[in-house]
């Protein structure tokens, strides 16, 4: 049965979805881990890095090739009068060749109203999913949501990578206690905190050391002991057409893979993923 991670913070551009997508890779190519990816971004930014050009826009043109196929009112998971129709995973399920699964977001789902089924992906995945797969991803909005909401509810722990700056540091209580008080108390569900990820860091700037002792302060046995340093050939990844091109584990840089090893292994060990 698949664990579930929501990968998650309140800001965006804190390389949250390259975390994702390339502990995802190593998961798959290092531990021989079947994983999935599920985007629950309108932005679709997990979407876009994992797959080539031609896909993203076939997604686009049909929104039935995206999470819209089971997060939309016409498929049913929890109806006991109306006869449920069966669901084609192939539709909307993409392979990325010798590495992970995922199941694409669209634009389409802002159109969605997930406020009356907030446990609608969890039961799709228990349905049909979980069998499956050793580990799923999800990659969340950088928002507070429905998706959000809808993504938290069906998982098991929850990851924030962030950067050491003011705004990362602003919005983590905000996450926390939104995680506390409407996702465990008010629905009475499950879920952990499983780390912090200090991601882009400069361990040479002051403002590193600071911020990461406030952290430290705060979280102490939440924050990773592994991070992930600013990497200027990762900045590049999307102007590759060809996703392969775009993990990690396939750069030069010997150190940077390193760090995305030792932030997986320590990712396993605090999740017992294995």
């Amino acid at each position: 049965m698949a664990k579930v991670i929501s990968f998650i913070n309140m800001k965006g551009g804190v390389g949250k979805t390259t975390l994702a997508v390339n502990v995802a890779d190593i998961l798959v190519k290092d531990y021989r881990k079947k994983v999935l990816i599920i985007d629950m971004d309108p932005q679709m930014n997990a979407t876009q890095y994992s797959l080539p050009d031609k896909q993203v826009d076939s997604i686009l043109r049909d929104k039935s090739k995206s999470s819209y196929a089971f997060l939309s009112p016409e498929y049913n998971t929890n109806s006991v009068l109306e006869e449920i129709k069966p669901i084609d995973l192939k539709k909307f399920l993409f392979k990325i060749e010798g590495s992970f699964d995922i199941i694409p977001s669209s634009l389409d789902i802002m159109n969605v109203n997930l406020s009356a089924a907030p446990f609608k992906l969890n039961q799709f995945m228990e349905d049909n999913l979980k069998n499956i797969y050793d580990l799923i991803i999800i990659d969340c909005p950088p928002t507070i949501s429905d998706y959000t909401k809808t993504s938290l509810l069906a998982s098991d722990y929850y990851i924030v990578p962030m950067k050491t700056d003011s705004f990362s540091l602003f919005g983590l209580p905000i996450l926390e206690k939104y995680v506390n008080q409407t996702i465990i108390k008010e629905f009475s569900h499950k879920i952990e905190f499983l780390g912090i990820i200090l991601n882009m860091v400069y361990k040479n700037k002051v403002l590193y050391k600071k911020y990461k002792t406030q952290i430290q302060e705060r979280w102490k046995d939440k924050l990773l002991t592994n991070e992930l340093r600013q990497c200027e050939d990762i900045t590049k990844f999307m102007e590759y057409p060809e996703p392969q091109d775009r993990f990690i584990k396939n750069l030069k840089n010997s150190e940077i893979k390193v760090e995305l090893n030792n932030i997986v292994r320590e990712i396993v060990q605090k999740g017992k993923i294995i």
